[in-house]
């Protein structure tokens, strides 16, 4: 059954040895369908993230975010600033941590007080 998937992801482009590697590090990908995750997800990281397909033997596990619910919009956001970053990096955090580092929230500074000043004098 996961032989299939192997063959899917190496007619893709991507080596029996750079596909054992990913299944060594993310069992479950073998468990997943090949025309309702894995070529959706690929068509998506090649055609519009504009990422090689090697991207994937280092982070296997972008295949178990949602398309729709996390890596597209995490992808677009990213876009809009003009940001680049590994997979890891784009979907390895929760949502929080993705908001701090990607979209500057809970790093706004906060203005001083007008009382600080009055106890500066």
């Amino acid at each position: 059954m996961g032989f299939c998937r192997m063959k899917y992801l190496m007619k893709t482009g991507l080596s029996k040895r750079d596909v054992s590697f990913m299944v060594r590090r993310f069992s479950p990908l073998l468990g997943y369908s090949i025309e309702e995750v894995l070529r959706p997800k690929l068509e998506f990281l090649v055609m519009t993230m504009d990422k090689p397909v090697k991207d994937v033997v280092e982070y296997p596990r972008y295949f178990s975010y949602s398309l729709e619910r996390k890596i597209k919009p995490r992808y677009w956001v990213l876009k809009g600033s003009n940001l680049d970053c590994s997979l890891k990096d784009m979907l390895g955090k929760n949502d929080e941590e993705f908001a701090a580092e990607f979209m500057g929230v809970g790093r706004m500074l906060v203005p001083p007080s007008p009382l600080s000043s009055l106890n500066d004098r």
